[in-house]
């Protein structure tokens, strides 16, 4: 199914209900649960419908009148960003070493090439991650909890407890937004566990690709203060190269190689 087609399934889903989760799309257009999260990031950057914790609502008002309505799928271009991000992040990674990789597309980005570093050690929630590493050299440790099947990532009271148990070389962490302000902000409370990775990781990272910059999800994480760098894209603005230097921060721009 083409990318268009998907978005038009979508909308159609979503006129229905005024509600929509990741995993009845991920089902009806067997698709996996990262596609049907681009697809609703596309739709939103559109101004289509509005993105909540597992899923979207409708947005008013809709103007649909058919796939042909739909620009060309901007989320090949946030694939692109994610891509170039994950492999330069997982540049910084180096062998014998321990990390968290937060649950994310573009954190599913970095383990993609991880897949032949030597002792690795691996720490996750995302289920995505797991299954990319499973079977390599790279030693998984899976923060136990219960499975929530909108994002396929492992959650739980006591996974903070287990995490808390650990100490982490790096922490790469994701995020729905980064304010105008430098508030790094998710869409769940579950995001409040990067706290606990604070404190036991000697170095946080944060990897978030230019168009999450100017964007504000519902949960506050941390400040920008609190990270030791970001790994972006060139595409990122002048103002948010500044506001992001005048915090101090180590900022790495990762290039962009086009897909053919």
């Amino acid at each position: 199914m083409l990318a268009q087609e998907r978005y038009a399934a979508i909308l159609r889903m979503i006129r229905e209900t005024n509600i929509v989760k990741i995993g009845d799309i991920a089902k009806k257009l067997k698709v996996s649960n990262e596609t049907a999260r681009r697809d609703l990031e596309t739709l939103q950057d559109q101004k289509l419908l509005k993105r909540v914790h597992g899923g979207a609502v409708l947005v008013d008002p809709l103007i649909y009148t058919g796939p042909q309505s739909i620009p060309l799928p901007k989320e090949e271009v946030s694939y692109d960003e994610k891509s170039a991000i994950g492999a330069e992040a997982a540049k910084s990674v180096r062998n014998g070493e321990t990390i968290f990789l937060d649950i994310g597309s573009t954190t599913l980005q970095i383990a993609k090439n991880l897949r032949t570093k030597r002792d690795l050690t691996v720490l996750t929630t995302s289920l995505d991650i797991i299954n990319e590493l499973a079977g390599t050299q790279v030693t998984l440790i899976i923060l136990g909890g219960k499975l929530i099947n909108d994002d396929l990532h492992i959650a739980a009271p006591f996974t903070e407890e287990i995490l808390a148990r650990y100490y982490v070389d790096r922490a790469f962490i994701s995020c729905g937004g980064i304010s105008p302000n430098g508030d790094i902000t998710d869409y769940s409370d579950i995001a409040l566990k990067r706290s606990v990775v604070r404190e036991h990781a000697n170095k946080m990272i944060l990897v978030a690709d230019s168009g999450k910059f100017g964007k504000r999800a519902f949960v506050k994480v941390c400040d920008l203060k609190m990270l030791d760098s970001v790994i972006t894209d060139t595409n990122l603005s002048p103002e948010y190269r500044d506001m992001l230097t005048e915090r101090g921060l180590n900022v790495v721009f990762a290039e962009i190689r086009n897909r053919s």
